[in-house]
């Protein structure tokens, strides 16, 4: 086992520069966990939203929610033939590092058709996507509204619940207007006059609403074009005055990651990833995902011999 390992933390709330390597003794794993050498993870807005001091994190903290890496060490309780395996998961808040120590409960194993940055990338969005439309529990031919539906989470949403028989209407910009239609949404670009351009595709109400987005506008839409009885849920993180409007978190399914993983890895699935950066590029990756993010997923990545 490695002697020692980096993270990324941030000792204070602020931009980018608050961001800084740490070297510490690596841990070893203790009963039903394991030792990843992580090579690679996703970045997600919210990772740069918590380092601003959004949400009152307490210093010092440290990132990520979703990996892939080759397990290193096992605990006690954990079969020995897992070490060496690649797998991918996730973890809470603490994935931007070069070793993590994470329960072996957590893990599915890495299909080799799927790049690092690919199976580094699709732990949240999978688990967030598929628990969404569980939660909303909406049948087919039913219709939902997806505000964001370009990004990591809304793209694995539209076309899961294409797959499910659904109609999808989904916001983003005009850039990825072709992206959504290919991914069997009708798309709105979002901004001012959203209503209306929504009402004007689909002048029923929606069943159901979710947000990505988490904008004033976003949220007054979704109020103003979802029948009375449908739930309106958001990923946002953001605290929203209406009752109507109900946070949604992502809770650990393997079976729900299998499912997308499995999709993307049979390219029954579409999935991007539109930048990467090596770890120790962390800030520049930070900086860049704050200025909008609105497609696919950005991922840092690790040497092996890090």
């Amino acid at each position: 086992m490695t002697q020692t390992r980096t993270v990324l933390i941030a000792r204070h709330v602020g931009g980018p520069d608050v961001l800084e390597f740490f070297t510490e003794h690596t841990p070893a794993p203790g009963p039903g966990e394991v030792l990843v050498q992580v090579r690679a993870a996703g970045i997600n807005p919210i990772d740069a939203r918590r380092m601003t001091g959004e949400f009152g994190d307490r210093v010092p903290m440290t990132f990520g929610t979703e990996f892939a890496g080759v397990v290193r060490a096992v605990g006690r309780g954990v079969d020995d033939r897992r070490h060496g395996d690649a797998v991918l998961g996730s973890g809470g808040a603490f994935t931007h590092a070069t070793h993590i120590v994470v329960p072996a409960g957590n893990l599915i194993a890495k299909p080799g058709s799927l790049s690092w940055e690919v199976a580094g990338s699709l732990a949240g969005a999978a688990q967030t996507a598929v628990g969404l439309l569980r939660h909303l529990g909406l049948p087919a031919g039913a219709s939902l509204l997806v505000h964001g539906g370009a990004g990591g989470v809304g793209s694995i949403t539209v076309q899961l619940a294409v797959r499910r028989g659904l109609t999808v209407v989904a916001t983003a910009s005009p850039a990825n207007q072709d992206y959504l239609r290919e991914l069997g949404a009708t798309p709105v670009g979002y901004g001012p006059g959203l209503t209306a351009r929504v009402t004007a595709v689909h002048p029923a109400p929606f069943d159901a609403a979710i947000d990505m987005a988490g904008t004033t506008e976003a949220v007054d839409t979704s109020l103003a074009v979802v029948g009375p009885e449908g739930p309106i849920v958001s990923i946002a993180g953001r605290p929203v005055d209406a009752p109507r409007v109900q946070p949604f978190r992502m809770r650990p399914d393997l079976d729900a990651l299998r499912e997308v993983v499995d999709g993307v890895a049979d390219g029954a699935l579409r999935w991007e990833v539109t930048r990467t950066y090596p770890f120790l590029n962390a800030v520049t990756a930070y900086t860049d995902i704050r200025t909008g993010h609105t497609r696919g997923k950005t991922v840092l990545t690790f040497p092996a011999g890090l």
